[in-house]
């Protein structure tokens, strides 16, 4: 009978840690939905960056990168994320050849955008003006490509 006692009050602790735990998992944790217009047509995808920090926002190495499908001209999609400081940058990629297409000197050809509608005057605007905080259950951010 003491075994019993002692193997059901110990389950029973890790049965209610494990809850907690969970419990303090979704807390900590945002849906954010993104909105992207400014398409001129839905042909190839929206090719999305994510980025949690100003090292991955210069670099070629996102935290979370995604393939978004266009549908009417437009992208709405829904990332789990743990709560934290976020930029997100996108381009049509209309051609399917995995980069932005530019012009000489550097100008994109490809319709782009940041999160924020940052722009920048003759480069990507700087990280603290597209960066953002996802700090609740549920966020939305809309993204007008250009």
């Amino acid at each position: 009978m003491k075994h019993l006692t002692l193997f059901l009050l110990v389950s029973f602790i890790i049965i209610a840690a494990s809850t907690v735990l969970a419990g303090q998992a979704q807390i900590n944790s945002s849906k954010l939905v993104i909105h992207i217009t400014g398409f001129d047509n839905s042909k190839g995808v929206a090719k999305v960056a994510l980025v949690n920090s100003k090292e991955n926002y210069q670099a070629d190495m996102p935290f979370k990168g995604f393939n978004y499908e266009i549908i009417n001209n437009e992208v709405i999609q829904t990332i789990t994320l743990p709560y934290g400081e976020y930029a997100v940058k996108v381009y049509h990629d209309e051609n399917g050849n995995n980069e932005l297409d530019t012009r000489i000197f550097g100008i994109p050809i490809e319709r782009y955008g940041f999160s924020n509608n940052a722009r920048g005057t003759l480069s990507p605007p700087e990280y603290n003006e597209a960066v953002f905080n996802l700090n609740s259950p549920k966020k939305e951010i809309f993204i007008a490509i250009q």
